[in-house]
């Protein structure tokens, strides 16, 4: 073998081996690449669990005390999209005008939140419930009227779907719908133990309308 094939069999060993020095480079930035997307893509979806799990049982049990305990209507606008509450059925709701709540234990047992990390919007499934104690106001008897005979309503446990959309860089609950009436309570999801609410600020006050 001549000199010049000697070289020339040395050139092509030397890019053989630089061409898969070069694949194993590219092969392991995709990959370091690829392991960085996923830890940015868990980060973002449990620290958005966590958002969601505090709005969700933030936001449910101050609209329970709207109905029950004439709780600031205006909080309301930190969780919700004004166009839910102006056609929010709670909001008007009279079932309780004539009755003294002098006790009331509000449950909401999230259940599911499903999320991307990219999403402007989410689902949140849970269960409320709430016990209540409490008597007919006096002025609505007559002289011979027993408030016995005028029990408290009672607020039907239900299973809803809440949906949520991101506005400003915020979350609010924009529907509700009622899966299941009465759901049989050891039908319950357990909650995931990742998914437990974490210290939060106060939310900001909402500064435009939501869609």
């Amino acid at each position: 073998m001549t000199n010049a094939n000697h070289e020339e069999q040395r050139e092509l060993n030397k890019l053989r081996i630089a061409r898969r020095s070069m694949m194993y480079i590219v092969r392991t930035l995709l990959l370091i690449i690829m392991a960085s997307m996923l830890c940015i893509g868990a980060f973002m979806t449990a620290e958005r669990y966590s958002n969601l799990y505090i709005l969700t049982s933030e936001g449910m049990a101050l609209r329970a005390e709207c109905v029950l305990a004439d709780g600031a209507r205006n909080d309301l606008e930190e969780y919700f999209t004004l166009t839910f509450l102006e056609n929010d059925p709670a909001m008007s709701d009279a079932t309780y005008a004539n009755y003294t709540i002098t006790d009331y234990n509000y449950d909401l047992a999230i259940e599911k939140i499903s999320v991307l990390p990219w999403s402007m919007s989410a689902t949140v499934t849970a269960t409320e419930r709430v016990s209540l104690k409490g008597n007919i106001n006096a002025d609505q008897l007559g002289e011979d009227q027993n408030p016995a005979n005028f029990p408290l309503p009672r607020w039907e446990p239900k299973r809803y779907k809440i949906k949520f959309l991101n506005t400003n860089a915020r979350w609010y609950i924009s529907e509700l719908t009622v899966i299941e009436e009465n759901p049989d309570a050891s039908n319950l999801g357990t909650p995931d133990p990742n998914m437990s609410p974490i210290p939060a600020a106060t939310p900001t006050p909402k500064p435009t309308e939501a869609p």
